[in-house]
């Protein structure tokens, strides 16, 4: 995983959880919050290994036809081998699927009240949260430019969404702002334990196996749950959200956070706001006004300007002799 590719699959990301805010609108139509959730991560966690299933045969199939003689001891210390990485992936995922289920909980409740894109605006508040943790918590130093390109992309963001229209927070407003808190504390973890994972994919089913098992009780408290629907764009929003959102975006973050810091994953992670606003405006209705568009330029250019700088020291890094 270079650089370059983890930026690219982060912008994929965006596109995915850009487009999960209107495939949540359609799911909450039919279904509760905790049901919509609880089909999303176990569908997630499923389909996921299912695909590592079908790897773990194909790969299996190829060590045996390399290697006959020693079939029965490699078959030993792989199956030893596997099952304390299988561990390790639980052990690291608990902390990651619990803070998930901290901020995608009051993320979907509050989409029961505020638009797609007012909530894709507040929940990347936490492009501005993860420097201020590292800085206040972790001791992390940032350079000033980075917190400028950060405000930079705020303000994109607030001119994207009409923000300075708006006379007041409603109650799904609240509920996004604790989504963006938890989200920071979520995108800083799996920052710091992502290169402990030999597989990001399983990593990312672990985790959303846990966040599944914390929505499980809440599920089941609902005196009446509801199974199917006979909306299609209800049963579509929740098979994406579990492929598109939760298996492959989610992924995608766990690859990319291997090698790119958490301010400059946080960044990127803002392109799902004017990704939000692009679908809402085919999908929606939505239209765009000047300075909406301003606001999309000024997230490209923040976004980019935190990647460039925040590369600067490693490759003074690199340079400076021994």
């Amino acid at each position: 995983m270079t650089k370059s590719r983890a930026v690219l699959e982060l912008i994929f990301a965006g596109a995915l959880w850009g487009f999960g805010f209107i495939a949540t609108k359609w799911a909450l139509d039919s279904y509760s919050v905790y049901e919509v959730l609880s089909y999303r991560f176990l569908i997630a966690t499923l389909v996921g290994e299912f695909i590592l299933f079908l790897i773990f045969l194909k790969n299996k199939a190829k060590t045996t036809d390399k290697n006959h003689s020693d079939a029965s001891m490699n078959k030993s210390q792989n199956s030893l081998y596997i099952f304390k990485n299988l561990l390790q992936d639980l052990k690291i995922t608990f902390w990651g699927g619990l803070l998930m289920a901290f901020f995608i909980i009051p993320q979907t409740i509050g989409l029961e009240t505020t638009t797609a894109t007012k909530s894709g605006f507040l929940t990347v508040l936490y492009i501005l949260l993860v420097p201020l943790i590292q800085h206040l918590f972790l001791k992390v130093e940032m350079p000033l430019k980075v917190y400028g390109a950060v405000l930079l992309g705020l303000l994109g963001v607030a001119l994207l969404v009409d923000l300075f229209k708006e006379k007041s927070l409603v109650i799904g407003d609240a509920w996004t702002l604790a989504c963006a808190l938890f989200a920071a504390f979520h995108i800083l973890y799996v920052g710091k334990v992502a290169g402990k994972s030999r597989s990001p994919f399983r990593f990312n089913n672990f985790q959303s196996l846990w966040c599944f098992l914390f929505l499980l009780p809440l599920l089941l408290s609902q005196k009446q749950i509801q199974f199917h629907s006979e909306n299609n764009l209800a049963q579509f929003g929740v098979f994406f959200m579990a492929i598109g959102s939760s298996l492959l975006a989610f992924t995608a973050q766990v690859r990319a956070q291997q090698v790119l810091s958490s301010t400059t994953a946080s960044m990127l992670f803002l392109l799902e706001s004017p990704f939000a606003l692009l679908f809402g405006f085919f999908l929606l209705s939505e239209t765009l006004n000047a300075y909406q568009l301003c606001g999309a330029v000024l997230i490209l250019i923040s976004s980019v300007l935190v990647v460039r700088w925040e590369a600067e020291p490693l490759s003074s890094t690199k340079t400076k002799p021994q």
